[in-house]
């Protein structure tokens, strides 16, 4: 496109006015001519005002109040047709306030009906009527619907009481102020009118106020675009109403004033906030305002009533009026109001602290736990960071987290134990009371009253009050369960329950990974078949032990160990059961020897003893013992029990023997070619004396 220009020299424009001409400024208003609900509010507003005008031309009596009647009817029954549509399309509890505008809009209409058929009639209008009873009800009905717009929020609803009795109570005492003498002669002669018609003023001025409430209070996730188009509607009725009571106290009711003019808005502003709403649920939240502008906007209801209440002290003084006694009062009362919602607000705000930072905390556990599902920790650093992170994100007092072991079912493998609770340290226990619940229900275990649970344990009822558990389940597969326990009574409301499946799927994930790599790990360092150390292991640790004698003065032994017989149990009953035979000396050799000794296997027949701090006399006794067990034990082969090959044994010793792998390993291995030979020849003599 073309930049604007100006001028016949085609010089550029200035910027300010190629954006007052750009076509762009205009997408707000084709954005918003766009909404059906727009247009609609346009179509009623040129309709709203060609009826006032209407009304302006033809005669005063019956036929104003014709035109009103028909005015009020198109409008009322818009508005109930829009409301009702409102709460057919929205699901669940959020459906209730818009049931309260339907029909509370049909009252409003009842009432509009009545009144303009006594005008058309040329009849004075009857205090109390039934027109009184329809707009009293929908003013009731009306605060009703918001009170159930807040239904959940006790701290909103409270700040909406606060906020309806401000103003109630400062418009009572600008109507005491403004017409206490006309109210005083009512009250005289027709006590019941003059209820009444201050019964306009408390209802529908406590319907605004809740309505501004419901507008602050709603969350910000909700369309507030009919929220505020809502107030609008319902604060334009409520000043018609109340500048028309000196109207009402004398029955001298008209068609065709400006009152007719704000009724005919506030209905048009009601209907086109139910069809707001329906647009904003289907198309996604349009905000009206901006967070901060609502925000901001909370101060005004105070910021207004403060200075409302000081011009009428101001007034009443300077009048020396006869209510003043009434208007100190309510202004009094109206400050007490303020303070109270002051205090509410600064309550508010400090749960409102805690709870974030309630959830921060949640959130550094669940971050803590997806760190560790893509991180290298061990499982044993694993469970218990589980186990301590599940306490804060539960505000608990205690947690047990148990894992599937094969063979032995589920085994406790980590607590964070209480002594308030009872909890000890039961690793390595098998499982009881609500975890094995949750195990075999695969669900969340809630007991909000951990006695009488019915899989609860008996010797933790004094000091358990409520707990919940959860199966720990990782790709459809059942790792374990984790169970927290709390000293008070805790309900364990549907969010902490969310947050606790949420919690327990990550840490199930976390776990699996961390067995997984502990698995590869192990396949990398020992033999598969016998669990001891392969070669590359014990290669790594020989290194490492080399460099810490050299560096202390250390001694140490190496033994190297072959399995003489094993081809011929291999050819003679088969692999499987040479594997039988590798197995049980390896396990023998690792049973013999000390905790800091290592075993390893480093070829088909070969094992390497390395014994740290050992010299002669304590090496060739372990080789001693370990031949010992070794003829005693037996492997099973065609129904019967075969005597184990022989085994030889070399012994290197550090430094004696050499500084290096390669030059003990080698000397290890002469010896044990020796001993090898030894035993050959001790067999042979045995056959020759036989």
């Amino acid at each position: 496109m073309a930049p604007y220009r100006v001028g016949r020299a085609g010089l550029p424009a200035p910027a300010h006015l190629r954006n007052l001409f750009s076509v762009s400024d205009l997408s707000p208003l084709r954005r918003a001519l766009a909404l059906r609900s727009w247009r609609a509010a346009l179509a009623g507003l040129g309709a709203v005002l060609a009826v006032y005008g209407l009304e302006q031309l033809v005669p005063a009596g019956w036929p104003r109040g014709a035109v009103a009647s028909v005015a009020w009817l198109a409008l009322g029954m818009g508005a109930i047709l829009a409301a009702l549509r409102a709460a057919q399309t929205t699901p669940g509890r959020e459906r209730l306030p818009w049931v309260f505008v339907t029909i509370a809009a049909g009252a409003w209409t009842i009432g509009m009906l009545v009144r303009s058929a006594f005008v058309i009639a040329e009849i004075p209008t009857p205090t109390p009527g039934l027109d009184d009873v329809a707009h009293l009800s929908a003013a009731a009905l009306l605060a009703f619907g918001f009170i159930a717009m807040l239904r959940g929020q006790r701290l909103a609803i409270y700040a909406l009481l606060l906020d309806s009795g401000a103003v109630v109570l400062l418009l009572l005492a600008a109507i005491a102020l403004l017409l206490s003498g006309a109210i005083a002669s009512e009250m005289k002669q027709e006590p019941l009118v003059a209820t009444i018609v201050l019964l306009y003023a408390v209802l529908w001025s406590g319907a605004t106020g809740a309505a501004l409430s419901a507008l602050w209070g709603s969350p910000m996730e909700q369309p507030r675009r009919a929220f505020a188009i809502l107030v609008v509607g319902v604060a334009l009725n409520a000043l018609a109403f109340t500048l028309s009571l000196p109207v009402f106290l004398w029955g001298q009711f008209q068609a065709g004033t400006p009152l007719d003019l704000l009724w005919m808005l506030g209905m048009l502003a009601i209907g086109v906030s139910a069809g707001t709403w329906i647009e904003d649920r289907s198309a996604g939240p349009r905000r009206l305002f901006s967070r901060d502008v609502v925000e901001l906007s909370r101060l005004a209801l105070p910021a207004m009533t403060a200075v409302f209440a000081a011009g009428l002290v101001v007034v009443a003084n300077v009048s020396n009026s006869s209510a003043q006694l009434f208007v100190d009062s309510a202004v009094a009362t109206t400050m007490v109001t303020l303070a109270l919602r002051a205090g509410l607000a600064l309550y508010t705000n400090w749960r409102l602290s805690e709870t974030e930072r309630r959830r921060a905390v949640q959130f550094e556990a669940l971050y803590e736990v997806g760190l560790a599902a893509a991180g290298e920790r061990s499982l044993d650093d694993l469970v218990n960071l589980v186990v301590e992170q599940a306490t804060q994100l539960s505000r608990t007092h205690g947690a047990m987290l148990a894992l599937a072991e094969p063979g032995d079912g589920y085994v406790i493998r980590a607590v964070r134990p209480n002594p308030d609770l009872g909890l000890r340290d039961s690793v390595g226990e098998p499982l009881a009371g609500i975890s094995l619940a949750a195990i075999e229900t695969r669900d969340i275990v809630v007991a909000p009253n951990y006695a009488e649970h019915p899989s609860s344990t008996r010797p933790l009822h004094a000091t358990i009050a409520s707990a919940i558990a959860v199966p720990l389940i990782a790709q459809g597969e059942l790792v374990g369960t984790l169970a927290m326990y709390s000293a008070t009574p805790r309900r364990f409301s549907g969010d902490t329950q969310r947050l606790v499946r949420l919690y327990a799927a990550q840490a199930a994930i976390a776990i699996a990974n961390a067995r997984l790599l502990a698995e590869t790990h192990r396949l990398a360092r020992d033999d598969d078949l016998t669990g001891v150390l392969n070669r590359r292991s014990l290669m790594e640790r020989l290194d490492g032990e080399l460099a810490g004698a050299a560096r202390h003065g250390d001694i140490f032994a190496v033994v190297l160990c072959d399995v003489d017989g094993l081809k011929s149990v291999n050819d003679t009953a088969g692999h499987l059961a040479g594997n039988e035979v590798l197995t049980k000396v390896a396990h023998l050799m690792r049973e013999s020897s000390r905790a800091e000794d290592v075993v390893a296997r480093i070829g088909g027949d070969e094992f390497v003893l390395l014994l740290p701090r050992t010299g002669l006399l304590p090496a060739q006794a372990l080789v001693s013992r370990i031949e010992s067990r070794l003829r005693e034990e037996t492997y099973h082969w065609a129904g019967r029990d075969h005597a184990l090959p022989s085994v030889s044994f070399g012994i290197a010793w550090f430094p004696e023997d050499g500084r290096t792998d390669d030059a003990l390993l080698g000397v290890a291995d002469e010896r044990m070619y020796e001993d090898k030979a030894r035993s050959r020849v001790r067999r042979e003599g045995a056959s020759e004396a036989d």
